[in-house]
Formats: C-alpha cells, sequence, structure tokens
C-alpha cells in the first residue's frame, strides 16, 4: 500500500502556508472494508494527509531558513474535529498554516475541505528529526535512504519544483 496522501501540493509558501490535495480514487483499498455499500475515507487518513502536507511544510521551511534536512514526525493531534463525510471520487483540498516552528518541535494548524465544505480540523505538532545530526540513532546508509525516499516524493507531488525558489529543487 501507497502511504503518501497527497497527490500534488499546489501552493507552498515557506514558513507560512501550503496548500495540496488528494483525489480520492474509487478502488481505494479501504473502502472494502470502510464501509461496503458506503465507503467513506478513514478519518484518519484524512488527518494523516494534513499532517503529511504539514510536515513537508515544515520540512521544507527549516531546509530553506538554515540548510538542515530534518524528518517532521507527528507527535501529537490537538482539537480534531471530522465535520462533513470523505466520499470516492471527492477531491480532498488540504491547506496547512505554521503555528511554530522550534529546534526540535513545529506546529501547524490545517483544514480539509470537499467541494468548499469543511471535512476537517485539527492542530497537528511534530517532533523533528535532524537526520543527518543523530548518529547515534541513524547511520549514514540509514540517512542516505531518508535523503533519497523524501526527495523522490518531492518530486512527485511538487514536479514544477524545479522552475521556482523552491528549497527541495
Amino acid at each position: 500500500m501507497r502511504f503518501v496522501l497527497i497527490d500534488r501540493i499546489d501552493r507552498l509558501e515557506l514558513g507560512r502556508r501550503a496548500e495540496g490535495h488528494k483525489q480520492i480514487a474509487t478502488d481505494e483499498d479501504y473502502f472494502r472494508d470502510h464501509f461496503p455499500g458506503y465507503p467513506l475515507v478513514p478519518g484518519v487518513l484524512v488527518l494523516e494527509s494534513l499532517a503529511q502536507l504539514g510536515g513537508r511544510l515544515v520540512e521544507a521551511s527549516i531546509r530553506d531558513a538554515t540548510g538542515r534536512r530534518i524528518l517532521p514526525m507527528l507527535a501529537k493531534v490537538e482539537q480534531a474535529k471530522f465535520l462533513h463525510s470523505v466520499r470516492p471520487g471527492d477531491r480532498l483540498d488540504l491547506a496547512v498554516d505554521v503555528v511554530a516552528i522550534a529546534d526540535d518541535a513545529a506546529r501547524v494548524s490545517g483544514v480539509a475541505r470537499v467541494g468548499g465544505r469543511k471535512a476537517a480540523v485539527a492542530g497537528i505538532m511534530y517532533a523533528l528529526l535532524d537526520v543527518d545530526r543523530t548518529s547515534e540513532r541513524i547511520d549514514a546508509a540509514h540517512a542516505a535512504a531518508l535523503h533519497a525516499w523524501s526527495d523522490r516524493v518531492w518530486r512527485e507531488i511538487r514536479p514544477d519544483a524545479h522552475a521556482a525558489k523552491d528549497p527541495i529543487a
């Protein structure tokens, strides 16, 4: 199962905001069990889409400001609310705003919408793993693998990044 839950980052304002989207395919594997006859995107996957977009915003913002390559890891979800169901064929529009970024943690607020209607809102907090400075936890080979993975995902969800001033270009 592929676990990148953003199809594209449509707007990236470093240190401030990101907007993106996920087109919900009608044949997503989870619809088989959630729920037969009335398929819904699990709320946790809507939150994960917001968390992934927020993580990319934090990652790019830190890389642009400091040159550090970090891995934002979901640490806490606050005040999550599910307001509208997300169904097969829907386009899930995502927006996250930076609340705070520190050396070892970051926080964003996010809103997911379908057809302009709020589907979910949440505050999301990340622990920041400095991939290059944590040799006691990550050896050079694993750090290289994380860099390669991150670069590949950036190319997939932001294919035009090379045309703009973008820290992942």
